[in-house]
């Protein structure tokens, strides 16, 4: 089995997303990919509604990437959203006894125990805490730039972190859906979509100076924001492309399927600005298919785009933006959005975006990866993408621990 081979699935609402990559000195190349389309009613806002057909679907991409490396896949990275997902932020602070003693990791440990304790107690037993990332340290009430303050003398040690939530059940049932399926997946192999899209998406650059991360799914909408190089605002929203899709079969009385042609095709999300501007494109028309498969009428691109763009506009003013809001305008000047998932292809949606939210806005595709086929340059693929550079530092740091560890066991052998 070689071990720098790692196996990520981004398991969304419509198809299961997987890829195998080897982990090389000069970067990541995927070796393998596959992707499962899903039935209906089968992943339903994130969480697994049927157990056997996804199973199934898993197992299916397991195979074929297996039969593709030629290796068996045991341990798989994945990615969580579907609208529990929650981000939030919390300060805590000890005293070092005795005072102004030397600050070591069993410090950090104490407060990284009563911080989760804390987020339990809040938020209740049916919630898993995923992650609990530091933001920051202070020593005696003065920031500290360092990752880890251990070494450093002080009095008080104060530290703040972003912690992810998740319900526990659908989480339960995804591991169970992959155990089924004969592979194995952790807690710490298990990441928010949204930080997957970002790894993927992102520039250093843009962390640095401030970005909102937003991946428009076809079930659920999941966001995070970055500052400072550190991640401030995370969270997932049970809206999605589906919710157009939606709209459209409901309104102009069509399947689905068609529906989301449509939106896909037709639907203008710069619809405002298109009717200000007496845009012909609007008055052009369409046929319309009715539920049962024949053409019925003709509706304008400019009824299209309405529908798309009122649901859009829902998603984005009542759930989207006061998160970002929230972060502040420190956090937000300067800062900018990035628009990956499948949603990121609606016509002119970074024109909408940025007139709802009021920063420069582009679309997100994977990058960083060695000879990767041109068709996952797509914002779709972003998460999945993702998945595998996160899988992979993971990897790196694990062997960079054991090579320190052995290190210092020959040292303790020889001094």
């Amino acid at each position: 089995m070689n071990d720098n081979i790692i196996t990520a699935l981004d398991i969304g609402t419509s198809k299961i997303f997987g890829a195998s990559a080897l982990i090389k000195d000069t970067g990541i190349e995927i070796i393998a990919t596959d992707i499962q389309n899903l039935p209906e009613e089968v992943i339903i806002k994130g969480r697994v509604v049927d157990m056997e057909e996804a199973t199934n679907a898993i197992y299916s991409v397991l195979k074929n990437l297996e039969g593709k490396i030629g290796e068996s896949i045991n341990w798989v990275n994945i990615g969580i959203g579907g609208g529990h997902l929650k981000g939030e932020n919390y300060t805590k602070s000890i005293s070092i006894e005795p005072a102004g003693r030397e600050i070591n990791e069993n410090d950090l440990q104490l407060l990284r125990r009563e911080i989760n304790s804390a987020v339990i107690a809040e938020k209740g037993p049916d919630k898993k805490i995923l992650y609990t990332t530091p933001q920051y340290y202070k020593i005696d009430d003065m920031n500290i730039k360092k990752k880890e303050p251990v070494g450093m003398h002080g009095n008080v040690l104060e530290m703040s972190v972003h912690s992810i939530t998740v319900d526990a059940n659908p989480h339960k049932d995804i591991k169970n859906c992959i155990q089924s399926a004969g592979a194995q997946v952790d807690d710490a192999d298990t990441y928010p979509h949204s930080w997957a899209s970002a790894e993927a998406a992102l520039t250093e650059e843009e962390k640095k100076v401030g970005c909102l991360l937003i991946d428009i799914g076809k079930g659920t909408t999941d966001i995070c924001f970055f500052t400072e190089g550190i991640i401030i605002a995370t969270s997932s929203i049970k809206f999605g492309g589906w919710n157009i899709d939606n709209d459209l079969s409901k309104i102009l009385h069509t399947p689905l399927n068609y529906a989301e042609e449509l939106k896909k095709n037709y639907g203008f999300a710069s619809y405002p600005l298109l009717k200000k501007d007496n845009n012909a494109v609007l008055s052009q028309t369409v046929e319309i298919i009715s539920t049962s498969g024949k053409l019925t009428k003709n509706v304008t691109i400019g009824q299209i785009s309405n529908i798309v763009y009122d649901r859009l506009n829902d998603i984005f003013t009542r759930y989207i933006k006061p998160i970002i809001m929230r972060t502040g305008e420190a956090c937000l000047a300067g800062a900018s959005t990035v628009i990956t998932g499948g949603g990121a292809k609606i016509k002119d949606i970074t024109i909408f975006s940025e007139e709802v939210l009021g920063l420069p806005t582009r679309i997100g595709i994977p990058k960083n990866i060695l000879d990767i086929d041109p068709a996952y340059h797509q914002p779709e693929f972003s998460t999945g993408i993702g998945l595998i550079i996160l899988a992979s530092k993971q990897v790196r740091q694990h062997k960079k621990k054991d090579s320190l560890q052995k290190i210092k066991r020959i040292f303790e052998k020889w001094f």
